[in-house]
């Protein structure tokens, strides 16, 4: 009641903004009955107990039909731009429940947040897939994750190309499988990968520290980043 009211009042003091002759013509009069007779209303609301009367939606947009057909009358240039306001929102689909609009905005944000989950754990697998595949000495072993492998697969095309044998992965002692604390952090960092060996002795401590509640698989899709910040977490 005190929206509609508060709207009513803004109504009156655009119109007579827009035309000098409102005030005396038959609508301000109206206007003010019916803002007089809403301040009435709350009033009484305030001193009554009992649930306070309502509008429906149904006769709120009566009271706005009959403005309307008068203002076509007494102002038809200020009913045609108002005509030409609703027919542009009717025009752009914009009469949209905005609750649904969130709804449907915040569904298809959980389907891109899903998707590049996905994604990223079949970056990392290929990353891994490449690691394994093909060894990196030297200077080429440094730089980001996305560097090394843009080398390995210089190495690939290369070896293809003149059959060249590729590099292969330094033969790895079983004590020194486990990876040490910085390389923890540089696989969880992104800046390297896991080696098979390294993954899988990380795939077996990772089952054990979770109880038993993440299979080897869930934990392989999760990808090398994930595996190695839930090693530095901890027992």
């Amino acid at each position: 009641m005190n929206e509609l009211r508060n709207l009513l009042l803004d109504c009156r003091a655009a119109l007579r903004r827009a035309d000098e002759a409102f005030d005396d013509g038959p609508l301000r009069p109206r206007i003010d009955q019916t803002i007089i007779a809403m301040g009435t209303a709350k009033g009484r609301r305030q001193d009554d107990v009992h649930t306070p009367p309502t509008f429906t939606a149904q006769q709120v947009a009566f009271a706005w039909q009959q403005a309307a057909r008068e203002l076509h009358f007494t102002h038809p240039q200020i009913y045609a731009e108002l005509g030409a306001w609703v027919r542009d929102r009717l025009g752009d689909d914009t009469l949209v429940d905005p609750a649904a609009e969130l709804l449907q905005l915040q569904a298809q944000l959980r389907e891109l947040q899903a998707s590049s989950a996905a994604r990223e754990a079949e970056l990392s697998a290929l990353q891994a897939t490449l690691a394994a595949a093909v060894a990196l000495d030297g200077t080429d072993a440094d730089g980001s994750e996305a560097e090394r492998a843009q080398r390995r697969l210089r190495l690939l095309v290369d070896a293809a190309s003149h059959g060249n044998a590729l590099p292969r992965p330094k033969e790895e002692h079983p004590d020194d499988i486990a990876p040490t604390r910085e390389e923890l952090r540089a696989v969880a960092a992104g800046t390297r990968v896991f080696s098979a060996a390294e993954r899988e002795w990380c795939i077996g401590e990772a089952v054990v520290r979770t109880a038993f509640e993440r299979t080897p698989e869930q934990l392989l899709a999760d990808g090398d980043r994930a595996l190695a910040q839930l090693l530095q977490q901890g027992p």
